[in-house]
């Protein structure tokens, strides 16, 4: 929880292939650390979900964005002062559009909630909130793979809910809010056997301060993880999920939690040509 940890963070951000984040992460003592490591979803055979979901890079890139627009729009519901799946939250997607960017309800205006109907300003203004960049490799030129970073101002996560939100499985996070696409709080993982040898995924979170209840420091922080997935070994016969939780991992081995660092804001956004020039106060950025 310091300038390195930052630091690190921000290195790991602008890494564009395996070689550079497996350097950074051994460098760190990390890589070859095992109790540093947590099992995705705490569960040790994660494999036989996580390895049966999109059959398509595209399809499972989607997923992503699908997952930030539930956030933004979670985000905006806390931000109220609404519990997502309570009564008084919006019954549907577009009724909460309509609500939290029309500022009305349908049954008011029957043409609220159509993104369709938006200026062109307002309509780029609220995309902002949620983008896509490409760094690394081209298709032609430099040889290997792009990166792709999703950001968007949603609600965030707070270090501590990390093992129950964004590394979570078959969990009911989302299963009762009528008003988000996702549900079964596992499309989110297609993707990562996409992504390259190791399949790494950066995830970088900070919480809405809005939409804190423990207002506790740490819950006002940035944190980051690594996920990766493990060949089999030691006699386990499938490949395994794991991310990165080093803190306190000498009182629970393999059990620990995120890193974390203070900071107001993170350049994440990307402006023009360059993929991480725009300031983020909160919300989620997610680098495959």
């Amino acid at each position: 929880m310091t300038d390195s940890t930052c630091e690190l963070c921000l290195n790991l951000l602008r890494a564009d292939t395996e070689v550079d984040v497996i350097a950074l992460l051994e460098q760190a003592g990390y890589w070859n650390d095992r109790d540093a490591w947590r099992y995705f979803g705490d569960l040790e055979n994660n494999w036989s979900t996580i390895g049966n979901q999109q059959s398509s890079p595209d399809a499972a890139l989607v997923e992503k964005l699908v997952n930030s627009v539930d956030a933004r729009l979670m985000g905006e519901c806390y931000v109220r002062g609404l519990e997502p799946d309570g009564a008084t939250a919006p019954s549907s997607m577009r009724a909460a559009i309509a609500e939290f960017f029309d500022d009305t309800r349908l049954e008011q205006s029957p043409s609220a909630g159509l993104i369709k109907n938006w200026p062109d300003a307002k309509r780029t203004e609220i995309a902002r909130s949620i983008t896509l960049a490409a760094t690394g490799a081209k298709a032609r030129g430099a040889s290997g793979n792009p990166c792709f970073t999703i950001v968007d101002s949603g609600e965030g996560q707070t270090p501590d809910d990390m093992p129950v939100t964004l590394m979570s499985l078959s969990k009911t996070n989302k299963l009762r809010i009528p008003f988000v696409q996702g549900k079964f709080n596992m499309g989110g993982t297609g993707v990562f056997k996409f992504c390259g040898k190791s399949n790494l995924q950066l995830v970088i979170t900070r919480r809405n301060p809005k939409a804190i209840r423990n207002m506790t420091g740490e819950a006002r922080m940035w944190s980051f993880t690594v996920v990766r997935r493990e060949d089999p070994e030691r006699g386990r016969r499938s490949s395994v999920y794991t991310y990165l939780a080093p803190l306190w991992k000498d009182e629970s081995p393999s059990k620990g939690a995120v890193l974390r660092f203070q900071t107001d804001e993170l350049l994440l956004f990307p402006q023009g040509k360059e993929p991480y020039a725009r300031g983020c106060k909160w919300g989620t950025a997610i680098k495959l």
